[in-house]
């Protein structure tokens, strides 16, 4: 159970706050009266859960409280700043030899002794963690609580305001074009897919006995749009627990698993399930294991995600 736990909190899931519309940074005064210097500092950002956050100068030392900031801040060109990171942060591989503040219960004693001069947190955490993080914030040190997002729109905005909040909010825009042409690409490809051969597909986040799978408000539904499949449970809202005999009454024609790198032989352990036998996506060997990190973290590798997921839905208009 400690596992499935950790793919929601990596994954993004229903936002434990509403989402609020993105503010843009406003421009501070200094104590003489004057505007920014133009350095662009100090400046105030309005994070996730509204809380106005000046950061005085640009960021030097930064920790990150979630793997899917840590890929963001890498991928902006600011990976040498990073200086704490979770456990659970794999990527990219650099990020092994950044010094480690725990797990989502992050040691605060460790974090303040890094010295950072900002703090990045996950709206999906954020009350979990509020203890924590107001101690952070009672040392003196800013911290911005990112947006979880529920969306693909949603993971641009996240970019945007990682971007504002380590000083590099022209290469998030960079990230956010290159995403946004990735997944306009895979669409007008997918886009070709005749109704009638349109694939149903059963996304399995978390193996047998205790069945998830994801469902509407969710960025992997929104993937499988994307590549013009249909999602088993796309009626259902959010990541929702299932049956085996309500699992297998979908006969799907595909099933894709996020759980492989985990569970070993995670294809073939579907395979082997008696109720499962008869369905379409097991008796054409249609069992696929995504790259977990890559169609559940809210982050810029979501592009390559959804090619790997039209790749396993259709590999004859994507190729294997």
């Amino acid at each position: 159970m400690l596992l499935w736990t950790v793919v929601l909190a990596a994954c993004g899931g229903q936002p434990e706050e509403q989402p609020v519309e993105p503010v843009e940074t406003e421009t501070e005064q200094t104590a003489e009266g004057e505007q920014e210097s133009e350095s662009g500092y100090p400046k105030t950002i309005i994070d996730a859960l509204e809380n106005e956050v000046v950061l005085e100068e640009q960021p030097e030392r930064i920790v990150s409280l979630v793997p899917s900031i840590t890929e963001t801040i890498f991928a902006l060109g600011k990976g040498e700043t990073v200086v704490g990171r979770t456990e659970w942060d794999n990527y990219p591989e650099e990020v092994l030899e950044v010094e480690s503040v725990g797990d989502m219960n992050f040691d605060v004693e460790k974090v303040i002794a890094l010295g950072p001069d900002l703090v990045l947190s996950h709206a999906s955490n954020a009350h979990s963690s509020e203890e924590g993080l107001n101690q952070l914030r009672n040392a003196g040190i800013p911290v911005v609580v990112v947006y979880d997002a529920a969306s693909i729109d949603m993971v641009y905005e996240t970019i945007r305001m990682i971007g504002e909040a380590v000083d590099a909010g022209e290469e998030a825009e960079t990230v956010i074009a290159d995403m946004q042409a990735k997944f306009a690409e895979v669409e007008e490809k997918a886009s070709a897919i005749a109704e009638e051969e349109r694939r149903k597909v059963w996304v399995e986040v978390s193996p047998a006995p205790e069945l998830y799978t994801t469902g509407k408000g969710t960025f992997l539904d929104e993937m499988l749009t994307v590549v013009n499949a249909i999602n088993a449970a796309g009626e259902q809202e959010g990541w929702i627990p299932y049956t085996e005999e309500e699992a297998v009454a979908f006969q799907p024609d595909v099933i894709v698993t996020t759980y492989g790198y985990y569970v070993d032989n995670a294809a073939e352990q579907i395979k082997e399930r008696p109720a499962w036998q008869d369905v379409p996506a097991v008796v054409n060997d249609r069992i696929y294991d995504l790259v977990s990190d890559e169609v559940t973290r809210s982050g810029p590798r979501l592009a390559e995600g959804v090619e790997g997921l039209a790749k396993a839905v259709y590999p004859e208009v994507f190729g294997e």
